[in-house]
C-alpha cells in the first residue's frame, strides 16, 4: 500500500500533515484515499451541474429526449447519493489522520480540529452557501465540529466502537425525523446532521482498521467484504423507500387531489418520512461501501486499472479547489439558465474534469498543496506555509508518492 501523512479528506483537504519546513522529509501517502476522494468529488460535481443552473428540461422549456433521460438516469444511479456518502466517510478517515498527526507533533488535537473546521466553514462554506444552496462544506464543517468532542471516546477502546456509534446514529436520524414531524423548519438539519455524523463515524472505524496503516503489507479481504456489504445494503434501502408509499399512502380528497397541510405541502405521515430517511441513508451507505471497496481492491492489485486510477490521485489532493472552482464555472452559464440543455451541462462538467485532471497533475508536481488548500492551511496556521517544492529531489520524491502501484 502507498505511503501517507495524515490530513482530512474533506472537499479541499490534502491528506498530508502540515508540510515540513524542509523538503528532506518525504510525504507518505495512501493513494487509495486520494483516488477515492477524487472519484467522490467527480460524482458530487457532476450531480451539482444541473442544480447550480437549471437546465431547459428541468424548467419545462424543452422536452426531455430519450438520450437525455438515459444519460441522466444512468448518472443519477451511479453517482447520486453515493458520491456524497463517500466524501462523508473519507472525512471521518481524515479527521482521525489529522488528529493523530497533531498528537505526534505534540500539539493539541482537539483545539486544532475545532479551529480547522471552523475556518473551513466560515471562510469557504458560508460564502459558497450564499451562492449555491447545495453547498456541502457548511454541513460537513458543522458535523466535524460536533464529531471532534467525541473523538477521544471513538478512538479509545474496541475498534468496533465507532462502527456501533454509526449504527446508532443511522437509527437515530429517522427516529428524530419522526418525532419532529412534517413542517418543522429544523427537519432538514434533524435528518442530515445525524446521518452525516454516522458516515463520519464509519470513516473513524475505517481509519482504525490496521489495513489502512501505511505499513500494512499483508493480504486482506476487507475491500471485498465492503463491496459485498454494500451490494446487500443498497437494495435494502430502495425496498424501505418503496415500502413507505405502500405502508403510508398519501391522502387524497374526493376529487383525487392530495390533501394539503398548513404549509401548503401534501400531508405525509411521519412514518413515511422516517422510512424514506432510513432508506436514503442505507442506499448512500451501500453505494459508498461498494465504491470505496472497489477502488481499494483495484489499487491493491497494482495492475492496469490501478495505473489508470493513479492519474486521479493529484486531483484527490486538491478537492477544495476543484469543488469551489466548479461552482464558479457553472455560474458562468447563469445567463443561459432555462435554455441550456441537460446534456450540455453534463458535457461541461466532463470537460471541466478532463482539464482539471491535467491541471492537478501539473500543479501537484510543482507545489505542495492546491491553491485553496494552501489558503485554508495557512489561515489555520496563522502564517503562510511553504507552497513551492524547493528541490528537484524533493519534487521527484513527492511525485513518486502520489502514484499507485
Amino acid at each position: 500500500m502507498q505511503e501517507t501523512t495524515p490530513h482530512p479528506p474533506v472537499p479541499g483537504a490534502d491528506q498530508s500533515a502540515e508540510p515540513p519546513e524542509s523538503a528532506a522529509v518525504p510525504v507518505r501517502r495512501v493513494a487509495f484515499l486520494d483516488v477515492a476522494r477524487a472519484l467522490a468529488m467527480i460524482g458530487v460535481v457532476m450531480m451539482n451541474a444541473p442544480i447550480v443552473v437549471f437546465a431547459a428540461e428541468r424548467g419545462g422549456e424543452r422536452p426531455e429526449s430519450t438520450l437525455t433521460a438515459a444519460v441522466d438516469a444512468a448518472l443519477n444511479l451511479l453517482m447520486s447519493g453515493n458520491a456524497r456518502s463517500m466524501l462523508m466517510v473519507l472525512l471521518g478517515v481524515g479527521v482521525v489522520l489529522s488528529w493523530r498527526a497533531a498528537e505526534r507533533r505534540g500539539g493539541r488535537p482537539m483545539v486544532l480540529t475545532l479551529w480547522r473546521y471552523a475556518v473551513l466553514g466560515v471562510v469557504f462554506g458560508v460564502p459558497h452557501l450564499l451562492v449555491f444552496s447545495g453547498d456541502i462544506l457548511t454541513l460537513y464543517s458543522v458535523s466535524a465540529l460536533l464529531l471532534a468532542p467525541a473523538l477521544p471516546l471513538l478512538l479509545g477502546g474496541s475498534r468496533a466502537r465507532p462502527f456501533w456509534a454509526a449504527v446508532a446514529l443511522f437509527a437515530a436520524a429517522p427516529a428524530l425525523e419522526y418525532l419532529v414531524g412534517q413542517g418543522n423548519e429544523l427537519l432538514f438539519l434533524v435528518a442530515m446532521v445525524p446521518q452525516t455524523l454516522a458516515f463520519f463515524c464509519l470513516g473513524v472505524w475505517l481509519a482504525r482498521r490496521p489495513e489502512l496503516s501505511p505499513d500494512f503489507e499483508g493480504p486482506t479481504r476487507l475491500p471485498v467484504r465492503m463491496i459485498w456489504a454494500g451490494l446487500l445494503i443498497k437494495p435494502l434501502g430502495f425496498v424501505l423507500m418503496f415500502a413507505s408509499d405502500w405502508l403510508f399512502p398519501m391522502e387524497f380528497d374526493a376529487e383525487g387531489i392530495p390533501v394539503l397541510g398548513a404549509d401548503g405541502l401534501p400531508v405525509v405521515d411521519p412514518g413515511s418520512h422516517a422510512l424514506v430517511s432510513l432508506g436514503a441513508s442505507l442506499t448512500g451507505l451501500g453505494g459508498a461501501l461498494v465504491y470505496l471497496g472497489l477502488v481499494w481492491w483495484l489499487v491493491r492489485r497494482g495492475r492496469a486499472a490501478s495505473r489508470v486510477l493513479g492519474t486521479l490521485a493529484p486531483l484527490g489532493r486538491m478537492t477544495l479547489t476543484v469543488y469551489l472552482l466548479s461552482t464558479a464555472v457553472f455560474l458562468c452559464t447563469k445567463p443561459l439558465e432555462g435554455g441550456i440543455t441537460l446534456l450540455a451541462q453534463y458535457g461541461l462538467a466532463a470537460a471541466y474534469f478532463a482539464v482539471m485532471v491535467l491541471a492537478a497533475r501539473w500543479w501537484m508536481g510543482a507545489f505542495r498543496l492546491g491553491p485553496l488548500e494552501w489558503v485554508w492551511r495557512s489561515i489555520v496556521r496563522l502564517r503562510p506555509l511553504p507552497l513551492r517544492r524547493r528541490t528537484a529531489a524533493g519534487q521527484g520524491t513527492a511525485k513518486a508518492h502520489t502514484g499507485i502501484g
